[in-house]
Order: C-alpha cells, then sequence, then structure tokens
C-alpha cells in the first residue's frame, strides 16, 4: 500500500514540474524580402525630410539674398540720386554763374528780399525791361506768399497753446497776403538791368529788384490795424521776420555755393 503512495506521489510530482516548465514560443517568422522592402521605404521617408528641409534651406538662403540684393539696390539707388542731385546742382550753379543780375538776385538778412526777372524774345529793349521788371517783382512775391503761409501757420500754433483761443488762419493770411504783395509793388526798387541779343535779333532782359523787408513788415503791421485784423500784429510780425529770415539764410547759402563754383573755374 505505502508503495502505491508513493508511485502515486511521484507521478503527481512528475506532473507538476512539467507544468511548472515554460512553453517556448515560437519566432515569428521574418521574410527577408519584405523587410528589405520596408527599410526601403523608411529610407525613402527620410530622404524626403532630407530634401524638404535642404528646399527650405534653400529657399530660406534665397529670401535672405534676395533682401540683401534689394537693400543693396535701395543704397545704390540712393546714392545714385544724391550724386544725381549733386550734379543738378553744380549744373544749375554753372549756369548761373553766366546769368546777368544774379548776384544782385539773393536776399540780404534783415535788409531786403531780393528778385530776379528774365524777359526773352522781345522786339522792343524798354518792354523786356518791363516785362523782366514785372516778372522779377513776382518773384519776391511769390516767395514772400510762402513765407506768409508758413507764419500764419506758426503763430496760429502758438496762440492756440498760450492762448488756447482759435486763429482763423484762412482769413488771417489773406489779409496779410494781400498787405503785403501791395507793399512789395509799392517798395521794389530795380538795382540791375541788363540785355542779351539773340542771332534773330530779339532782346533778353535781365532785372533784379530789392524789396525792403522793414518797409513791407511796417505796412504789414500797420495796414492789419487800419483794416482791424483779428490778431496780435507784433507778435505775428516776429513770426513774419524768423521765417524771412530762413528764406534768406536759404539764399546766402546758395550764394556762397556759386562763389564757391566762381572761384573754381577762376571768374
Amino acid at each position: 500500500m505505502k508503495k502505491s503512495v508513493l508511485v502515486v506521489l511521484s507521478l503527481v510530482l512528475c506532473m507538476s514540474c512539467a507544468a511548472k516548465k515554460p512553453v517556448k514560443q515560437a519566432e515569428p517568422k521574418v521574410d527577408p524580402q519584405q523587410a528589405y522592402l520596408d527599410s526601403l521605404k523608411r529610407v525613402k521617408e527620410i530622404r524626403q525630410v532630407e530634401m524638404e528641409l535642404q528646399a527650405q534651406e534653400e529657399d530660406f538662403k534665397m529670401e535672405r539674398e534676395a533682401k540683401k540684393a534689394e537693400k543693396q539696390s535701395e543704397m545704390e539707388i540712393a546714392k545714385l540720386k544724391a550724386q544725381n542731385a549733386r550734379n543738378a546742382t553744380a549744373m544749375r550753379l554753372e549756369q548761373k554763374l553766366h546769368i546777368p543780375c544774379i548776384e544782385e538776385s539773393y536776399d540780404k538778412h534783415g535788409e531786403y528780399m531780393a528778385g530776379l526777372g528774365i524777359a526773352e524774345n522781345q522786339i522792343d529793349r524798354k518792354d523786356g525791361i518791363m516785362a523782366a521788371n514785372r516778372i522779377a517783382i513776382e518773384d519776391v512775391a511769390t516767395r514772400y506768399i510762402g513765407t506768409i503761409s508758413n507764419a500764419v501757420s506758426n503763430y496760429a500754433k502758438d496762440v492756440n497753446t498760450r492762448q488756447r483761443q482759435q486763429v482763423k488762419e484762412s482769413e488771417l493770411e489773406g489779409e496779410a497776403t494781400a498787405i503785403g504783395k501791395k507793399a512789395i509793388d509799392k517798395y521794389a526798387e530795380a538795382v540791375c538791368r541788363e540785355f542779351g541779343q539773340a542771332l534773330d535779333g530779339t532782346y533778353t532782359a535781365y532785372v533784379a529788384v530789392h524789396v525792403p523787408i522793414g518797409k513791407v513788415l511796417n505796412d504789414l503791421q500797420n495796414q492789419m490795424q487800419v483794416i482791424q485784423v483779428d490778431a496780435d500784429r507784433a507778435r505775428f510780425r516776429q513770426f513774419v521776420e524768423e521765417e524771412l529770415n530762413k528764406q534768406a539764410f536759404e539764399k546766402e547759402q546758395e550764394q556762397k555755393q556759386l562763389d564757391e563754383l566762381r572761384q573754381q573755374n577762376g571768374l
């Protein structure tokens, strides 16, 4: 009996051991051809990404080069424009070297406004002088109008800031312009008259006029009082003087350039 029990126990233990042993799983079969195709596909994907990145880099590079070229082009254009402007200025000054009455046609700071008139194709010299004189006066008046416009704008800003009043700019500009033009016509004095004659016998008349600034400003201030212009006349006169001084300074600089060019040409 004991021997039978031992046999049974032995069988049970053997079955238990057999159950505990891991069962070895079968390895998946790998198709070499498919593995090669998968690998090739993956390489193609990587190459595609690399090509896209390279294309993007080329695009960025081209964009940078384009911007750089555009900037250089803008700089070259700016240099060319500046050179052309200098050449044009030099040409104008060169032409002015040979214009009669040109030296007398520049403003003098604090003393007078000056104008130049040129009348071409004139049959009669007297008529030519009269025409050139009118043109010279109109030259002064045109610049005076610009001066008044700036002065009115600056005066209005000053009054609006300090006194918080609204200046009727158009009305003030219209009155000051009309008064000034009458004063210019009244006080303009010809200081240079010259002629040139063409091959066809016609004349070119040159006239330079001077208009005393003080007299024009006095008339402006007095007439504004007479017609009761709503403005601080003394204060407005200051702004007009400032603009006239700026204009005279610009003319003086142009005259200096002309003098330098004259010296360079030994004239």
